[in-house]
């Protein structure tokens, strides 16, 4: 069996160290038990560090470290991210998650899965049920496996091998003054957090090594998000449901070239491009992207002008990605073209078999829809925009 101990941050705030660690003692373990460390940064919170060091832990070995000097958050978790090297790996948890009970078996079944995947950066407790950057609801594709992918790093409970945070920790190294500002490849919401953030350099750390974190379909792990230094009150957005436990198989996990749940840093699905037969496609269902990222097509929500229209759809199916596999009709999302990147001559373009009768409807739904966009764009274009570029200011809309 992995050696994974169980890393628990803590700093000043009791009530939410008494949580986690309640809810660790409700966990099963294997017969081996499993090590908990409980690293606290040094401060003004003796009773935090009275606690940790009164605490009983029946399941293994106990440690506590009381750091030298105070770190802060940033430093306190690579600091903790560093005890990898000593074993196989670590499940780290800040002091206001919560853990289900057997987030010690998913943990180690997906150690065995990913310890030979160097392209999978970690593996995530916590699972999403929340856009951060447009404060939707998200809702993974389900394609009969028990995990899907993310391109974006987890702190709301996550293991890391000793390979994964190696690898992380030497780009660390040489991008510790990484441009997020300028980046077209990092979210918005990301940008703004403040440099004592450890997680905005993960998630580009994923992002621009093209890596994977592998996340689970039920969470094993929920927030609290409890005031404390870095958030002024406590806020419950972000739980999530728990796995209560009683499962007896064992987890069936996707490899990320066979997963058709595998998502960009903005939520976006990128196994899209493949059912569309466009590898140069950007998905942006959300509508928050800013740019076609390089891409010849566009598959978005937002409107968007000098970009040729080739098919649209509706947007009433969950996941929103059912709208496009289904070809529900409608005018929400659409799959465009750049103009300047017309293809070249004899290529020949994919559309759906012509049938007649009943079945001719899903030619009418696709086809139909963007027949009517493309007309009223024109009809817009020669018709309403002169009308108002030469009406007064006054009466401008």
């Amino acid at each position: 069996m992995a050696d994974i101990p169980i890393v628990v941050v803590a700093y000043n705030r009791i009530e939410s160290l008494k949580r986690i660690l309640g809810s660790l003692l409700q966990a099963e373990y294997p017969a081996q038990g499993a090590e908990l460390i409980i690293s606290i940064d040094r401060g003004d919170n003796a009773d935090v560090l009275d606690y940790a060091r009164a605490f009983s832990w029946p399941f293994g070995e106990k440690q506590v470290i009381y750091q030298e000097k105070n770190l802060g958050l940033k430093a306190h978790i690579l600091e903790c991210g560093g005890l990898t090297q000593a074993h196989d790996g670590i499940i780290l948890l800040e002091d206001d998650l919560y853990v289900s009970p057997d987030f010690y078996r998913y943990a180690l079944e997906c150690y065995d899965f990913v310890a030979d995947k160097p392209e999978i950066a970690g593996v995530a407790l916590y699972n999403h049920r929340l856009s951060q950057l447009t404060e939707k609801v998200f809702e993974p594709l389900e394609d009969g496996f028990d995990n899907w992918y993310f391109r974006y790093a987890c702190s709301w409970g996550q293991m890391w091998t000793k390979a994964q945070w190696a690898a992380f920790s030497a780009w660390l190294a040489e991008n510790g003054d990484y441009d997020f500002a300028g980046s077209e490849k990092i979210p918005a919401h990301i940008k703004d957090w403040g440099k004592h953030s450890w997680l905005k350099y993960h998630i580009a750390f994923v992002i621009e090594t093209n890596r994977l974190f592998l996340y689970p379909r039920v969470a094993r792990c929920t927030c609290f998000s409890d005031a404390g230094v870095n958030f002024s009150k406590k806020e419950s957005t972000f739980q999530v449901p728990l796995m209560l436990g009683g499962r007896r198989e064992k987890l069936r996990l996707s490899e990320p070239g066979e997963s058709r749940a595998v998502y960009d840093a903005w939520m976006e699905n990128l196994w899209l491009r493949s059912f569309l037969g466009r590898e140069s496609l950007c998905v942006d269902l959300y509508g928050a992207k800013e740019t076609f990222e390089g891409q010849q097509y566009l598959l978005t929500s937002s409107r968007v002008e000098n970009a040729e229209l080739l098919e649209c759809f509706g947007r009433e199916m969950r996941p929103q990605e059912w709208n496009v596999l289904s070809s529900v009709p409608g005018d929400e999302l659409r799959l465009r073209m750049q103009k300047k990147s017309r293809p070249r001559a004899g290529t020949v373009w994919r559309m759906p078999p012509i049938t007649s009768g009943a079945s001719a409807t899903p030619i009418r739904r696709r086809f139909l829809p963007c027949l009517y966009g493309n007309l009223l764009q024109s009809f817009e274009k020669r018709c309403i925009l002169p009308k108002i570029q030469g009406a007064p200011a006054s009466v401008r809309p």
